[in-house]
């Protein structure tokens, strides 16, 4: 199962969270019915205020009643205040039945009575002090249910609200025990398991570094974004090893050349010197003739063996660097490549004259070059080249470019010198294409390497 790393993080915290969430879902659930008691003893308060309301009224229609029935004199004012009060005690009762549970006998009586007290339906005082003699027993009788209710919901609510604090105490307690705990855990088991994968790919990067590649590998599957850092680490040290190995064998093919130069100057071309020098003394005897062949061709192959000595190591490019070895080779063999004649240009500008760079990044360079002028005699069948270096913004830009045949190179097919060439590029961290030429025709060879400025002085410096 593949959990990012965020989330890996964020699982102690996010569980925490939601066992409080739950914990407060839980306090809410507890004390609804505590809600539900305190709109009880609310209800319980109103229903008071409305028996009061209709006994004060009952007594007031009793008082008027026992009036009209000494005196009969019905006026407006009293029949008004009849009118008032039967509304003040139908609300109340209304009200009183609302909140109050009556059985439906009484609720029956209560309405029958306070029906029979309607001064619409004619003032009759016989009727209004017979209906109050049954309406005032009960009113009496309610209040008395309310105050009962009242006092077992007080009783209910004191013993409910001990066993609700002491309930919901230790429910929070052990709730948020263990939401510490399972967060402590989370963040353990994640915390660990992410340094040792941490630590794991530090050790394969410092093993990387110590060149002990068999200690970096990939993991079998991906999970997170460790692992993606693993198998990039895996494919870097795999390419590490191939660049370094093809760095090393190509630094071993160099040390091989300059030292057969080296034997070939110190032995060969001093014993042909030999030869030459013995041979011009002859010159004054009787095989004059023959010395003189001798020595022509003797000179041909001291040139040929300079020139194969060049080949396996120029002592320009130690001695006066890489622009002076380029210049130099093109030079010598603008007209002694196998007889063509090639019209060649060498141009360098001054930031490229003045650039020093590590000796086997120039020798890689020079290779590369060599390589691209020897293409151009063999296979581009051009009558011009031009040969440019240049560096600028930070960058060596190489070129070479020909009015010749032309081709595009098809990297499934690369001939052997390309593919030194690109071989040679990778290594040293350069880049290589080849471009249709600015002539009317032919090829251009670039080649582009970045250069740090901070290693550019270190070599100046040393």
């Amino acid at each position: 199962m593949r959990i990012k790393l965020k989330h890996q993080i964020l699982m102690a915290p996010a569980a925490v969270l939601l066992i409080m969430s739950l914990l407060l879902v839980f306090l809410q659930y507890t004390y609804w019915d505590l809600s539900v008691e305190r709109r009880q003893a609310a209800n319980l308060g109103k229903v008071f205020i409305s028996l009061a309301e209709a006994d004060l009224a009952a007594k007031r229609i009793h008082a008027l009643s026992t009036s009209l029935r000494r005196n009969f004199i019905l006026n407006a004012p009293k029949l008004e205040e009849m009118d008032q009060l039967y509304e003040h005690l139908s609300s109340a009762i209304d009200r009183t039945l609302l909140y109050l549970e009556v059985p439906k006998e009484t609720v029956t009586v209560l309405n029958q009575a306070v029906g029979d007290l309607d001064p619409a339906d004619g003032i009759d005082t016989e009727r209004f002090i017979e209906s109050l003699s049954i309406l005032r027993p009960q009113l009496i009788t309610l209040i008395e249910t309310a105050r009962s209710q009242r006092g077992k919901l007080n009783n209910l609510k004191n013993e409910y609200m001990d066993e609700l604090v002491a309930r919901t105490a230790l429910v929070s307690l052990i709730v948020l025990s263990a939401a510490i705990v399972l967060g402590i855990l989370l963040s353990l088991f994640f915390s660990r398991r992410i340094l040792r994968r941490i630590q794991r790919i530090s050790n394969g990067a410092s093993s990387l570094v110590r060149g002990e590649r068999d200690s970096v590998s990939a993991p079998e599957t991906i999970s997170d974004e460790l692992d993606d850092l693993t198998v990039s680490l895996f494919n870097m040290a795999d390419k590490l090893v191939r660049v370094v190995g093809a760095e090393k064998l190509l630094e071993g093919g160099e040390e091989e050349r300059r030292r057969i130069a080296r034997d070939l100057h110190d032995q060969t071309l001093s014993d042909l010197s030999s030869i030459l020098r013995d041979i011009q003394e002859l010159k004054s005897g009787s095989c004059a003739n023959v010395a003189n062949r001798l020595e022509e061709e003797l000179q041909s192959a001291i040139n040929n063996l300079r020139a194969v000595m060049d080949d396996l190591h120029p002592q320009t490019l130690d001695v006066l660097g890489l622009n002076a070895a380029l210049q130099s080779h093109i030079e010598t063999h603008r007209n002694s490549n196998n007889g063509k004649q090639m019209e060649s240009h060498y141009y360098a500008t001054e930031a490229a004259e003045d650039l020093a760079l590590p000796k086997s990044q120039q020798l890689h360079l020079y290779r590369i070059v060599v390589e691209a002028v020897h293409n151009v005699y063999k296979h581009s069948g051009a009558t011009r080249y031009e040969v440019n270096f240049d560096f600028c913004n930070d960058q060596v830009l190489l070129s070479v470019e020909d009015n010749g045949n032309g081709f595009t190179p098809n990297q499934e097919r690369l001939g052997r010198g390309l593919h030194n060439i690109q071989e040679r590029a990778r290594t040293i961290g350069a880049t290589v294409s080849w471009k249709p030429s600015r002539f009317s025709s032919g090829t251009r060879f670039e080649l582009t390497m970045p250069v740090i400025q901070k290693t550019q002085h270190n070599d100046k410096a040393a």
